[in-house]
């Protein structure tokens, strides 16, 4: 499947001690402290003064408790959130996350704000928003592994998807976090059911840059996910790979596989701050464990090259 194979450099030694983590969300900063939301009860909570040691904070939503409208849209939810993502815009975080089972397309993307992400401050108060999308159809986009991007001019986008009907990105209301309205989700890579899932968007200069995993997660030592991307002018594409071919048939650039320890590397998120992304990884030295990993990110040639080192 594979095209064109970027330079390729996996990272050998870790930042520090890696924390536990699955589908982890964008790192984002608040107030000098650093945070990140992944796939859990309730969704976990992670934080650190420094980003090399990390604390488990409280759930996002109590232990057996989550929005009411959840039960109606992905019968069976038992609680078990999937690949959440975070954005800070007016003066409020939106936190967007994932319902469903496994294998189903029977799945909704949810929001959740708060005017703070400090867990001792007196106004740290999730405020559910309601669902944002859905899916019953296993020929449409599977609403789930929601990731964000806002533009330069402002504009928000969501990008998500997982097999079934590929990945698709649609327009926000930047004022509300909602769909746009009059807005369409297009699809931006796979369909037919193909292993494309956990999609990130990022912009870099002109360009768009579509990272999606392939592959297969969630399998620990045997999981096959690698990453592979896309560029367009456009946020809605046509993302094509270094070849020239559409992500939406098959096209697609490596990113990042499998070496050493480190297998199955997915579901980037970009700490811009710092032109690095976090990812997870299984590792194949701790019993094949999920956890979070941060790598540089700079470009060769208009193209994303992901080291260990700056």
């Amino acid at each position: 499947m594979l095209r064109s194979l970027l330079l390729l450099v996996l990272p050998l030694k870790m930042f520090a001690q890696d924390p536990a983590s699955h589908d982890p969300s964008t790192i984002i900063n608040d107030a000098g402290k650093y945070y990140f939301f992944s796939t859990g009860h309730g969704i976990t909570v992670q934080t650190s003064a420094d980003l090399k040691n990390w604390q488990q904070a409280e759930s996002v939503f109590k232990k057996g408790s989550w929005p009411e409208w959840v039960n109606t849209s992905v019968p069976g939810f038992k609680g078990h959130f999937w690949a959440p993502d975070v954005l800070k815009m007016n003066e409020k975080y939106y936190l967007y996350y994932s319902c469903s089972t496994f294998g189903s397309s029977t799945s909704a993307i949810g929001l959740a704000t708060n005017v703070t992400l400090d867990q001792k401050s007196p106004d740290y108060q999730w405020q559910d928003e309601g669902m944002v999308i859905e899916s019953k159809d296993r020929k449409g986009f599977n609403a789930i592994d929601p990731s964000l991007l806002q533009d330069t001019d402002g504009r928000v986008y969501l990008t998500y998807g997982s097999f079934f009907g590929g990945i698709g990105t649609v327009e926000l209301d930047a004022s509300t976090g909602k769909i746009k309205d009059g807005a369409s989700v297009t699809r931006v890579a796979g369909g037919n059911a193909s292993d494309w899932e956990a999609a990130c968007l990022i912009r870099e200069g002109n360009y768009y840059y579509l990272f999606v995993n392939n592959g297969q997660c969630c399998k620990g030592v045997n999981s096959t996910y690698y990453i592979v991307v896309g560029r367009s002018e456009h946020p809605l594409g046509p993302f094509l790979d270094a070849e020239g071919k559409d992500l939406t048939k098959g096209g697609g650039t490596l990113v990042l596989r499998t070496l050493g320890r480190y297998i199955g590397p997915g579901h980037v998120g970009l700490l811009k701050e710092k032109k690095q992304v976090s990812i997870h990884y299984y590792d194949a030295e701790d019993n094949g464990k999920s956890k979070q990993k941060r790598l540089f990110l700079s470009y060769k040639k208009g193209w994303p090259v992901l080291t260990e080192n700056k």
